[in-house]
């Protein structure tokens, strides 16, 4: 264990930053990291969480960032805001060298990815995205199942993503409806499947061709029970007066008539939700139902890599229970898993006692079942091994690298990006390689003497988006 913490700050105080990141820093990491400061254009989330773990972190306000580098001297920049504001707070990091953690997705348009990629070739500072779907056991097994060649080489993928109600409402009730704020969920939700993927099977998606419709959400959407005259009224769930007769909300949130008994309910069924947080002038339970909604809440989509494989893949975001069902085809065999996410009470069928399974089929032979062990963790156990990853250093023990580079953030993005270009537009989008060799090589946040050599820059090629 290194002597010297990392000295960091957070810029955008929202409950994933607290609860994924500042919450761990003083407890499991606080031998390895220490929070100097925290920006937020929301002064009240920045007092609740002093007040709440009686600290007196300085606070800053987002015109205060130059301010906060130069009175605090981090080491370290979280950067955990909406989506749309990454690319400012990454790119005003790179420029102080600061190393950065960004949260995924790295940003949100073609232009930010650029924006970031111009500063990190001119930077001292690292980028790192917060991909954690890699570090859950199945996901790693899986990697490490290709890189052994168990099926040859990929030559399909088939990615059916599955959000339910509980989950999937929740992204058009946040400032993430809209398209300004998050890219849509195909760069803000589906930017983890489109680094799984290409991060399993070791190719770059080169030609994206997609479908795209808003059929559940909106004032359009099919389970709304609200008139003409309501829609779009500034109504929030816990003062609408047609709640009762909403699908949405009677299915998971009715325990909320309860009064206290509810809310502790709720935050049983997601331990991300902080009902002491105060906001100012935002609820992030706005109606799912409202006209300004102007994202997507269904995708299908065809993805070429340039290894010749193709992915088929499909996100739901109004389904009766969420988790994926993924199949990969190499010349070798077939790998199979499907996997159920959330608490057991939001599914409409016994999943107490559910563990997953990766099937291996061999193109010649029998097949073979192989458990995993999860140990327990945030997203499927994949979060306590990221922050490890983050604030000790890289597990020596891995076969597979798994922390993402900028190089990744930025691929994963374009992605996104070209899924819903392609929607619109109704024709193939093509992807040129993003970013290509900047920040390759992973280094631990803790630098260990014997780990660490110097920092390794390249001049990135930015990654377009061709119709």
């Amino acid at each position: 264990m290194t002597s010297y913490r990392k000295r960091i700050c957070v810029a955008g105080v929202s409950n994933r930053a607290v609860w994924m990141y500042m919450v761990p820093i003083l407890n499991e990491y606080h031998n390895y990291a220490q929070l100097v400061g925290m920006l937020d254009s929301d002064k009240s989330r920045m007092s609740s969480f002093n007040r709440s773990h009686k600290l007196d972190i300085p606070m800053y306000s987002p015109d205060q960032f130059n301010t906060m580098v130069k009175k605090e001297k981090p080491d370290v920049v979280i950067v955990a805001c909406r989506d749309c504001d990454h690319d400012e707070y990454v790119v005003k990091s790179l420029a102080h060298d600061l190393d950065v953690i960004c949260e995924k997705p790295l940003t949100i348009s073609e232009d930010k990815c650029a924006h970031i990629a111009e500063a990190a070739a001119k930077s001292k500072g690292k980028v790192i995205v917060t991909f954690n779907y890699r570090y859950t056991p199945h996901a790693t097994r899986i990697r490490e199942l290709i890189q052994e060649g168990r099926i040859g080489r990929i030559v399909s993928v088939d990615l059916n993503w599955y959000l339910d109600t509980y989950h999937g409402s929740s992204y058009f009730q946040r400032w993430n409806r809209q398209r300004e704020c998050s890219g849509g969920l195909s760069v803000h939700k589906s930017c983890h499947h489109f680094d799984l993927v290409r991060w399993w099977i070791d190719q770059h998606p080169i030609e994206v061709f997609a479908y795209s419709a808003l059929n559940f959400y909106g004032q359009k959407g099919v389970h709304n029970p609200l008139s003409a005259k309501e829609i779009g009224d500034g109504r929030t769930c816990p003062t609408c007066d047609k709640r009762t007769i909403c699908k949405y909300y009677m299915r998971y949130q009715r325990s909320e008539l309860r009064g206290q008994e509810g809310l502790n309910m709720m935050q049983k069924i997601d331990d991300h939700i902080d009902h002491s947080q105060l906001y100012e002038g935002y609820s992030a339970r706005q109606c799912i139902f409202d006209p300004q909604i102007n994202i997507e809440d269904t995708y299908s989509a065809v993805i070429k890599y340039d290894g010749g494989a193709f992915l088929n893949y499909s996100l739901n975001a109004s389904m009766p229970y969420e988790g994926f069902r993924l199949g990969i085809n190499g010349t070798e065999g077939r790998i199979e898993i499907k996997e159920l996410h959330g608490d057991s009470r939001r599914f409409p069928f016994p999943a107490e006692n559910y563990q997953p399974t990766i099937t291996y089929i061999p193109m010649f032979g029998g097949r073979e079942v192989i458990d995993v062990i999860n140990i327990g963790g945030g997203h499927g156990g994949g979060d306590p091994l990221l922050l490890d990853d983050l604030f000790i250093g890289p597990d020596t023990m891995s076969k597979v690298k798994r922390m993402a580079d900028l190089s990744d953030g930025i691929e994963a993005v374009l992605t996104g990006v070209a899924i819903y270009k392609s929607a619109q537009q109704g024709k193939p989008i093509s992807i040129k390689s993003p970013c290509s060799g900047v920040c390759n090589d992973t280094i631990p946040l803790v630098h260990q003497v014997s780990a660490i050599g110097p920092l390794r820059h390249y001049k990135p090629k930015l990654g377009t988006l061709n119709a």
